[in-house]
């Protein structure tokens, strides 16, 4: 049988605590070569060691104690290989994000944490449009809007048309989880909607109006600054609200530099 060692002289030879051991244990990533079953003490083998470093590696990359196991649980290096590399793609992921976070953190600190909006009211005038109605959420925008303007625009094409105006986003339903959202185009020359799309007029009237120069995903400002100021004015929310996007972020390139129309329809009290 090989030597066994007690946990504690084991915790010294990897640079492990012996909490750290434990929890390793009960989570199934290395269990004790015998545990003394009157005293419960748990007693280790020197080439378990390698394993428990293993562990202590991955742990100070954050990888989870789940993906771990999957690691320690696969025989095949090829797969070990792939595993470790979608854990990186993971990482890489977290790094754009957190970069994105100190970008907004310096447009901040340039432009000021309550950016100025110029907010004016507008006669707008009623536009056709077709568009498509979908489920969202604010995590998942990005990607179901892109998947939507794709097929809009290819509707438009195939059936003839031709764009008239520049895409808006319109929020029909604001839940805590689920939107409701309405990614639609300007038209001419359709008489009717290909199947999965409608066709309609988007009424003119008054609006609250305002541009957000910056990422999409700090929109959320604008709009607090917009519904606050309608408030403000004795105006009354007439409609639902929708963005007008100005350029085309694969042209932009600098978030900074999108430019986004917010259009909010109004009646005075």
């Amino acid at each position: 049988m090989d030597e066994l060692m007690p946990i504690g002289r084991f915790s010294r030879l990897c640079w492990l605590s012996i909490k750290a051991l434990r929890v390793y244990d009960d989570q199934g990533l290395l269990h004790p070569a015998h545990v003394d079953p009157d005293s419960g003490y748990r007693y280790y083998t020197p080439d378990q060691a390698a394993t428990a470093r293993v562990i202590a590696t991955l742990r100070t990359l954050d990888m989870p104690l789940a993906s771990i196991r999957e690691v320690l649980a696969e025989p095949d290096p090829d797969r070990v290989r792939d595993l470790l590399d979608r854990y990186r793609m993971v990482l890489e992921q977290r790094i754009d994000r957190h970069r994105h976070m100190l970008n907004r953190v310096e447009t901040f600190i340039r432009k000021g944490a309550v950016m100025a909006y110029e907010i004016t009211t507008r006669d707008t005038a009623p536009t056709e449009v077709l568009g498509t109605t979908y489920p969202s959420s604010v995590d998942s925008l990005p990607q179901t809007s892109a998947v939507a303007y794709h097929r809009v625009y290819a509707a438009i094409a195939e059936a003839g048309g031709r764009p008239a105006g520049p895409p808006r986003m319109v929020y029909l339903e604001l839940a805590d989880d689920t939107w409701t959202i309405e990614a639609c185009v300007p038209v001419m020359g359709l008489s009717q909607a290909p199947d999965g799309f409608s066709l309609h007029q988007v009424r003119g009237g008054l609006a609250a109006v305002t541009r957000h120069v910056g990422p999409y995903d700090e929109l959320g400002l604008a709009y607090r600054e917009v519904e606050a100021w309608i408030e403000a004015q004795g105006l009354t929310s007439n409609g639902a609200p929708y963005d007008v996007y100005l350029n085309d972020p694969s042209e932009v390139g600098d978030p900074a530099k999108l430019e986004t129309e917010i259009v909010w329809p109004v009646t005075r009290s």
